[in-house]
C-alpha cells in the first residue's frame, strides 16, 4: 500500500500542529488569564478567518498558549485585511 506513508504522515502532522497552536479565548476567557502582550498582522489576502488564522501562527511562534482577537478590519477599498491579538498565558 503505497498510500500508508502519507496517511501517517497527513496524521502525524496534524496532530503536531494542533499540539503546538494557539487556543482563541473570548473576553470571559481572557479575563482568568495573563497578558503577555500583543502581536498583529496586515496585508493579507483572502477572509477574516485567514487573518485569525494567521494570529493563530503568530501567538504559537511566540509561545503564547493563548490569544484574543481585538481587530479584523479591511480598511478602505483595500482587499487585504489587518488583524490584531492580544496574548495570554
Amino acid at each position: 500500500m503505497k498510500i500508508l506513508p502519507y496517511f501517517l504522515t497527513a496524521i502525524v502532522g496534524t496532530v503536531s500542529f494542533t499540539a503546538l497552536a494557539s487556543q482563541e479565548l473570548n473576553s470571559t476567557e481572557a479575563a482568568s488569564h495573563q497578558e503577555i502582550g500583543r502581536i498583529s498582522v496586515s496585508g493579507l489576502e483572502g477572509s477574516p478567518d485567514d487573518v485569525v488564522h494567521a494570529l493563530a501562527r503568530k501567538a504559537a511562534e511566540q509561545n503564547a498558549p493563548y490569544f484574543r482577537v481585538i481587530e479584523v478590519a479591511n480598511p478602505g477599498k483595500s482587499s487585504d485585511w489587518i488583524g490584531n491579538a492580544d496574548l495570554y498565558r
